[in-house]
């Protein structure tokens, strides 16, 4: 029963992840994108211009123009999400490497967010505690973007080392727990909407009032969905990567993920904070992964007298 339903949602995702590569999609995104963006510059327009409108969901808009970069900002970020879901079943260091990427993308919308928030733009320097904020934020993103580059250049540079057992059982379960995140992703997506809308009450979502950011809860609550999911996978593949250097790996990114989620609650500036440890985590664990992995390839280039003996030969795989 087990293994059949494994093996449909495995499916699924084969044919989820071949949609995600059309142009097509893509090119709905750039469109959904563009269409956000004008439909809050329209709905700016109208909150500045008609005063007396009837109180609606406008009366969250902001009135500056620039605050409409947050919309597309957005729509790009649910899209990363989805990458990230179907990075899952790839490499867990290519899942680990598009949660950074979301998280500076989160930063730099923010950015925007905080920028349109100025009561006279042309006098920002003026409010120093929000001027200092949004400073601050961007360096952030700055070093986020940094770190996400160094991880990538490690990513790349880490040797492959062979494992010896048969894989396919475990990216099938990957593709699964993918498939299943997706349909949380979804969920989570449509219900934070409608409570934003005040389709269904504030409260069905944990909040007391409806949300004026469409993303409220949607960030934190999906992180911790990441992070039970990265456990699950790391007990399962205990029984396919029995390697050290493995376990710790994949044990110090659920670490960094779970910092990564608890930034999402916490105050600012501390966030930022939390999050960048978060991420410096990641990276200095994948480092010493790629300089362990390093040493066990020249281990096994030895000749079979000089090998180590707690290094066995296996199939080529890269986790």
């Amino acid at each position: 029963m087990f293994l059949s339903v494994r093996h449909r949602l495995a499916t699924l995702f084969d044919r989820l992840a071949e949609y995600s590569k059309q142009e097509w999609f893509e090119k709905g995104v750039v469109i959904a994108a563009t269409g956000g963006f004008l439909m809050h510059l329209l709905l700016i327009a109208a909150v500045r211009n008609l005063p007396d409108m009837p109180q609606t969901i406008l009366e969250g808009v902001d009135r500056s123009p620039l605050h409409a970069v947050y919309t597309p900002f957005s729509i790009i970020l649910f899209y990363e999400v989805i990458l990230l879901v179907f990075a899952i079943a790839n490499s867990h260091t290519g899942e680990i490497a598009k949660q950074y990427q979301i998280m500076s993308l989160i930063i730099v919308r923010r950015v925007f967010k905080d920028i349109g928030g100025f009561e006279d733009i042309d006098n920002w320097l003026a409010e120093s505690e929000a001027a200092g904020a949004v400073l601050l934020d961007m360096v952030g993103a700055v070093a986020m973007f940094v770190i996400v580059t160094g991880f990538t250049l490690i990513r790349q540079r880490t040797p492959k080392i062979s494992i010896e057992r048969n894989l396919d059982g475990f990216i099938e379960l990957k593709k699964a727990v993918a498939v299943l995140l997706l349909f949380v992703l979804v969920g989570l997506a449509a219900l934070n909407f409608a409570s934003w809308l005040r389709i269904v009450p504030a409260t069905v979502i944990g909040q007391p009032h409806p949300p004026q950011n469409l993303d409220l809860f949607f960030f934190p609550l999906f992180f911790e969905f990441m992070i039970f999911s990265d456990v699950f996978l790391l007990i399962v593949s205990l029984a396919y990567y029995d390697r050290y250097e493995y376990v710790f790996r994949n044990a110090g990114f659920v670490i960094s993920t779970v910092l990564l989620r608890v930034s999402l609650s916490t105050p600012k500036p501390y966030d930022l904070g939390v999050a960048l440890v978060a991420m410096v985590y990641g990276l200095v664990v994948l480092g010493v992964f790629s300089w362990f992995s390093s040493i066990v390839r020249l281990e096994q280039g030895k000749p079979e007298g000089h090998t180590l003996p707690a290094v066995r030969k296996k199939d080529s795989h890269h986790g």
